[in-house]
């Protein structure tokens, strides 16, 4: 236990995620400023949370848990039969990044460009890339693209599945180019992932960010501390209201708050602190401090379905007696080498392709899984392997709301996936192309039947029929407090990340794309922390707290060691 000496910060942080753990290290890089991070969830660093963490797959003893697990669900339109489907977020230090599969990928340089385009000038690809490779040590070294040197390692598994080589092999006989940097000079062709990996230990975003920054006395971090609304007076943000051990609190921040809540939160706070959409405000009670209709709209996520084939060597992983001996020997392994199962991070390989060769870029993104879960919480039971198929830049938007006035209650999610022809018809090409590879000679040696969508499905209406039924969500959601300029009515943030209408307010996570990027989101949630916090730390002749007259009176109260 410690005693904090004050409620009163220059910034305050709300949520320990991928961008909120690089935010709180770059802001309390400057000894002279008070610097508060926010995490609903627990600390990493205490047992068992600590072990699970640790493990590339620990994710699976994480998932299934409310407790470190924010069970947000989507609700499902025509587009898949009205089903609804788990999305789960991460609800502890490191956010998702605790929770995901480690792969770090940026997403298309034409992503970032179209961003600038859209009126955000600062974040073209151009303007984007020194940020990522600011903070980025990539073990096969610097280049153009990448850089050493930083906290975040990027880095290949030391021994890689049999199955993920295969499937890289397989590509490859399907006349694909094989590309050993998706994050390089381009992103079309398939092989192995880079991870955000330290020598076989996961590296989420608090281990790589938070842990080094925890030993500075102007950071304080609230754990098990839910926000419950942002404060203001009048067109300003002064603080936050937080519940911390059943007690309601009230933080003061002399210059900013900054929600880094991610894409489902971030925008429920803005709500819940009467900024958003009015009609969806006062139908749930809620006091319209600035009317501001984008909050919740342009909901963006990556849909996927998936080819599942059995595995009668049994060489991929899976909890069965076949594998009795090998499961043994993990911990052994993993102990000494950090290499084997326990290491992997199931998701080993995979690649970008385009649906239709006038494209610009990838369109569909393939991850190769070298087991096959029944879901995203439990242990394989049988031996098979899985190749997932996203569309990467889905046609629909869809939007957020809230559920109640109650902090507590999750918001209600509409996604709309698959409900234009066009994300289907890229999805039914994927899924083609995702047997083709698969039933090649380099990866067909280890195939059994297909039992995912199964012989049955050996037409387009079949085909449909399984998508419609079974795509889920890649867990990327993304843009729900879109960045644009104050002309555009559907923007949230301005190119700074400053909240429109309101002083002292900035969103920095995915909740802030434009448009969703084409890759996995994790590593551009962490730029966007990188460049929110470029745009916070300033020259000043004095402390924030001196410039702003703010009163920093003494308040003393217990929290739990991080």
């Amino acid at each position: 236990m410690y005693t904090s000496p004050a409620r009163a910060f220059d910034y305050i942080v709300v949520g320990a995620g991928a961008a909120g753990c690089v935010l709180a290290n770059r802001l309390s890089a400057d000894p002279a400023v008070r610097v508060a991070l926010v995490e609903a969830g627990p600390s990493d660093r205490r047992f068992p949370v600590n072990l699970k963490t640790l493990l590339p797959i620990g994710n699976i003893f994480l998932l299934p848990h409310s407790r470190y697990n924010w069970m947000h669900e989507f609700t499902g339109g025509a587009g898949v039969n009205g089903r609804v489907i788990g999305c789960p977020r991460g609800r502890l230090f490191g956010g998702c990044t605790s929770l995901n599969g480690t792969v770090y990928i940026r997403g298309h340089r034409l992503d970032y460009d179209d961003w600038a385009a859209l009126g955000n000038e600062g974040w073209s690809y151009a303007d984007v890339l020194p940020a990522f490779t600011r903070h980025e040590n990539r073990a096969l070294g610097t280049s153009a693209f990448h850089g050493t040197g930083g906290e975040l390692d990027v880095q290949r598994l030391r021994d890689p599945h049999a199955l993920a080589l295969g499937f890289a092999q397989a590509a490859r006989e399907a006349g694909y180019p094989l590309n050993d940097d998706f994050n390089g000079e381009q992103q079309d062709g398939f092989g192995l992932f880079e991870l955000n990996q330290r020598h076989g230990v996961r590296l989420s975003s608090s281990r790589a960010f938070l842990h080094p920054a925890l030993s500075r006395p102007n950071l304080t971090v609230f754990a098990d501390t839910l926000v419950e609304r942002v404060v203001l007076r009048g067109a300003r943000a002064t603080g936050v209201s937080v519940r911390h051990r059943g007690e309601r609190i009230e933080l003061s921040a002399a210059v900013e708050v900054v929600l880094s809540a991610g894409t489902i939160n971030s925008p429920q706070l803005l709500m819940l602190s009467g900024i958003g959409a009015a009609p969806v405000l006062e139908r749930h009670g809620v006091r319209v401090a600035h009317a501001l209709p984008g909050v919740g709209a342009n909901l963006q996520d990556h849909p996927t379905a998936s080819v599942a084939i059995a595995n009668p060597g049994g060489e991929s992983y899976a909890m069965s007696w076949r594998a009795l001996a090998r499961n043994t020997a993990a911990p052994w392994r993993y102990a000494f080498g950090r290499r084997g199962m326990l290491a992997s991070n199931a998701a080993e390989a995979g690649g970008f392709m385009r649906s239709n060769p006038a494209l610009d870029r990838p369109d569909l993104q393939f991850t190769f899984m070298v087991g096959m879960k029944e879901s995203a919480r439990t242990l394989p039971r049988r031996h098979g392997f899985v190749c997932h198929v996203a569309v990467l830049r889905p046609a629909t938007r869809g939007s957020l709301e809230l559920r109640s006035s109650n902090p507590a209650d999750r918001p209600v999610m509409h996604p709309r996936f698959l409900e234009d022809r066009r994300d289907v018809d890229a999805m039914l090409h994927g899924l083609r192309e995702a047997r083709r590879i698969m039933a090649m000679p380099g990866l067909a040696r280890y195939a059994g039947a297909e039992l995912l969508p199964g012989a049955a499905a050996d037409d387009d209406a079949a085909l449909e029929k399984y998508i419609r039924t079974t795509a889920a969500t890649t867990y990327h959601p993304v843009g729900t407090c879109r960045m644009g300029p104050a002309s555009d009515p559907a923007s949230v943030v301005d190119a700074q990340l400053r909240v429109h209408g309101i002083e002292g307010l900035r969103v920095a996570d995915a909740s802030i794309m434009p448009n969703i990027i084409g890759g996995n989101t994790a590593a551009p949630s962490m730029m966007v922390g990188e460049r929110a916090a470029e745009f916070m730390r300033r020259p000043r002749s004095s402390s924030p707290r001196a410039e702003l007259g703010a009163a920093f009176a003494p308040a003393p109260f217990t929290l739990s060691t991080p």
